[in-house]
């Protein structure tokens, strides 16, 4: 068989991929309830992605000028 195809029908490893990536969202959900995050630490991971939706808004506005 060669290197990077599957047995698997396209339809089950759409749904295989899907879980896969839905399952962050879910562990992600998890480790909030259980884990005490500190304040200082959300405040800086939600500056962080401000100022990266900022950056990618303004690169796609500059491509467009």
């Amino acid at each position: 068989m060669a290197a990077g195809v599957s047995m698997l029908p396209l339809w089950v490893q759409a749904a295989l991929w899907g879980g896969v990536a839905g399952s962050a969202l879910l562990i992600g959900a998890l480790i909030g309830l259980f884990v005490p995050i500190r304040p200082r630490f959300i405040a800086g991971v939600m500056a962080f992605g401000a100022g990266v939706l900022i950056a990618s808004l303004s690169f796609a506005l500059i491509l467009e000028a």
